[in-house]
């Protein structure tokens, strides 16, 4: 699996962008887990984006749900910061436990990561999609299928969960209406929240950065000065740093 790579990018912003049409948008939530971190180096981040802008934050260091954008902090009240910020503890727990137990179906020790991505989108028309994955190492692992409600699994440790997984309706179904409604609820609210600010930035494309380590392409987001990979892939080019635009999923 090669060894984690984690890089500390304090001056560099790298914001999660909308690849697509500027009038489409979006809400985002990152979550990663990380297994034998490091000196500094939290073992659980979750942050969240309205199209490219950072609106929260949270790490297993603070173990605060914190505003990253000042519409946010104006229109939510304490009791909500409180609130996620209890989930949250819940879900740095439950990533180390989920992390811990795929090291062991994989035979592995070290350093190794565990993310999940939940979101929807609103496009200009109306229309709305939803999406839910989680990676393992930075490679896709589990990906949501709402329509169908099942899981589709990348290789035998996946297909072992996702039999789990697919065995309880009742949550499949909360994934689902989570995407379609609740999701699109919040990013409407927050959109309101938020407009002035948004509407100013609604137009910039900011990439991703990725450069080429030790063969492989990693992708980095960086929030509060820490960098964190997020994606692994074989590159084509490995030398030198290459810009991508943000993957629309």
């Amino acid at each position: 699996t090669g060894e984690l790579m984690v890089f500390l990018l304090p001056l560099i912003v790298v914001l999660m962008a909308k690849q697509s049409d500027a009038r489409t948008h979006s809400l985002r939530y990152f979550r990663l887990g990380v297994s034998d971190p490091g000196h500094g180096v939290p073992e659980f981040i979750s942050v969240g984006y309205v199209d490219s802008q950072p609106i929260t934050a949270y790490n297993s260091i603070t173990r605060q749900k914190e505003p990253r954008a000042p519409w946010m902090a104006e229109n939510l009240a304490p009791d909500h910061w409180e609130r996620y910020t209890q989930l949250l503890r819940g879900w740095q727990q439950m990533f180390k436990v989920e992390l811990n137990r795929l090291q062991r179906h994989y035979n592995h020790s070290g350093s190794h990561t565990y993310q999940r991505m939940i979101g929807c989108e609103l496009m200009e028309d109306g229309s709305t999609t939803g999406f839910l994955q989680y990676a393992y190492d930075g490679q896709d692992f589990m990906i949501f299928n709402k329509d169908t409600l099942s899981w589709l699994a990348v290789d035998n440790v996946a297909h072992t969960i996702k039999r789990a997984w697919e065995a309880n309706r009742h949550e499949l179904q909360y994934q689902k209406n989570w995407l379609e409604e609740e999701c699109i609820a919040w990013l409407k609210r927050f959109l309101e929240y938020g407009k002035d600010t948004l509407q100013r930035t609604e137009s910039e494309t900011i990439p991703l950065v990725i450069k080429a380590v030790s063969g492989s392409i990693v992708l980095v987001i960086v929030l509060a000065g820490i960098g964190v990979l997020v994606w692994r892939r074989r590159p084509r080019e490995q030398n030198g740093a290459i810009y991508f635009p943000t993957p629309d999923r």
